[in-house]
């Protein structure tokens, strides 16, 4: 990609807010950052809404925006998300690996090794260079696991697991280094199971190191628990409509973004709309290709498949953990959730086509109900990105498998109410594989798609 102003100016911006240099709760002045870094109002607007999209910014309305918070409950929420990503993809990449690959995990782990020597040398000051080798190790463990899909979803987790290893001033020194080295040998001799194991207790003596900093809130409100709700702003209703437009097909696969078609369609002006396709463009939704504009994302059928892999996968520890801990009110949700998606199947099943919008929607509802009691805000936030992205590959084919899928869901509703974690993740794992067959049946998920200029 092209370095532009505005690509500079989020590299750079996001870089302090991961460094700690942009402290949790700052309020993000547009004049006070267009001075400090350089970069126009617009520019830095911009910026923002994509950092809000990674959930390192937070956006207050017509306030403003702030740096996210935090605190040690969403730092663990990530330890857990993270566990779950990297031993997935180390599994992958052990089987995959070659003899490249192990040159790569040989090379980064010295680099990484030396960083660990020099602080632990008392030069603090290589500390930015340290946190960087670390997260070029662990990626290049995982970097044979064979899905893009699941290395950005790591990635992002990561980057927001490490802000909290900064502000907590987080480094373990030997024992660390320690674990670093099992890790690389682990890999050389392709030992899944040790390698996981390793990862496991490095990560929870991460988390307890920071809980005993004492440098976190135990907690911070949700956005659906504020008593004054934050007031839309323009560039987010343009966000939420453009989005749904994506994920429904209205915008096709690799259409042409053209500023002022889409001023004319959406009714906002080219400066707004350059911060909701920057936005869309942090969701993997729409590609930005510097001065020659934006395009909506291409699919493909290795995509699709690589969306359905980590659905099972976050979805699955998504109910394991709904099941312990719902309670009557969630079996209640859930229930309810189940009738409507129901009636709504047996109206297309009918013939009612008219239906199809309102069905996925009940969908959605019905697969969220089943994890809300999860316990985790970072666990459901990564499942609703990733979601949404399988959504539009079944929007763009129109798949509905009919009585198959509604036995599918009705088998979802016993097991949940059973709380049998692994007869549901067996029946979501048909219910994704289904999907995904029926939908590369249509014909109409190949590589790519026909562009075309939106107006």
């Amino acid at each position: 990609m092209i370095d532009t102003a505005s690509e500079h100016a989020y590299r750079t911006i996001r870089h302090d807010v991961i460094q700690g240099r942009l402290a949790p709760r700052t309020k993000l002045r547009l004049e006070h950052l267009r001075e400090t870094y350089g970069a126009s109002v617009s520019t830095i607007r911009e910026t923002l809404n994509r950092l809000t999209g990674e959930g390192l910014v937070i956006s207050e309305g017509q306030k403003g925006f702030a740096v996210t918070p935090v605190s040690q409950q969403e730092f663990e929420n990530l330890a857990e998300l993270r566990e779950l990503l990297e031993t997935h993809a180390l599994r992958r990449a052990f089987e995959n690996g070659d003899l490249a690959w192990e040159g790569r995990v040989v090379g980064a782990h010295h680099m990484l090794s030396v960083t660990e020597r020099q602080m632990q040398n008392g030069e603090a000051q290589n500390s930015t260079l340290w946190k960087h080798c670390d997260k070029e190790f662990h990626h290049a463990l995982m970097s044979d696991c064979g899905s893009k899909e699941l290395l950005d979803a790591h990635s992002a987790v990561f980057d927001r697991y490490l802000r909290y290893q900064i502000i907590a001033v987080i480094f373990r020194g030997q024992p660390a280094a320690d674990e670093h080295l099992a890790l690389r040998d682990a890999a050389l001799e392709r030992d899944a199971d040790h390698a996981c194991a390793v990862l496991s207790k490095h990560i929870s003596a991460c988390v307890k190191s920071t809980a005993s900093s004492n440098k976190l809130e135990s907690s911070y409100p949700n956005a659906s628990d504020r008593s004054d709700p934050v007031e839309e702003t323009v560039s987010g209703m343009i966000w939420r409509r453009v989005r749904s437009d994506i994920l429904n097909g209205t915008l096709a696969p690799m259409q042409k973004l053209r500023l002022d078609g889409l001023r004319t369609r959406y009714g906002a002006s080219v400066s707004t709309l350059r911060e909701v396709l920057n936005r869309l463009a942090t969701e993997d939704l729409v590609i930005a290709e510097g001065q020659r504009g934006f395009e909506v994302a291409p699919i493909s059928p290795a995509n699709l498949r690589e969306l359905a892999e980590l659905r099972l996968l976050i979805e699955g520890q998504a109910l394991k953990d709904s099941f312990t801990r719902g309670d009557v009110e969630w079996e209640a949700r859930v229930m309810a959730a189940y009738h409507r998606l129901a009636r709504m199947e047996e109206r297309i099943s009918g013939g009612d086509k008219s239906a199809m919008q309102d069905w996925k929607r009940f969908d959605w509802e019905f697969h969220q109900a089943l994890i809300s009691a999860c316990g985790s805000q970072v666990l459901r936030q990564f499942h609703g990105a990733n979601f949404d992205k399988y959504l539009r590959y079944q929007m763009i084919a129109l798949s509905f498998r009919g009585d198959v899928a509604s036995r599918e869901h009705h088998d979802l509703l016993d097991a949940a109410m059973a709380r049998d974690a692994g007869a549901a993740r067996a029946v979501l794992a048909r219910h994704l594989m289904g999907g995904v067959n029926h939908a590369l049946a249509s014909g109409t998920i190949g590589e790519g798609c026909v562009s075309r200029t939106a107006n």
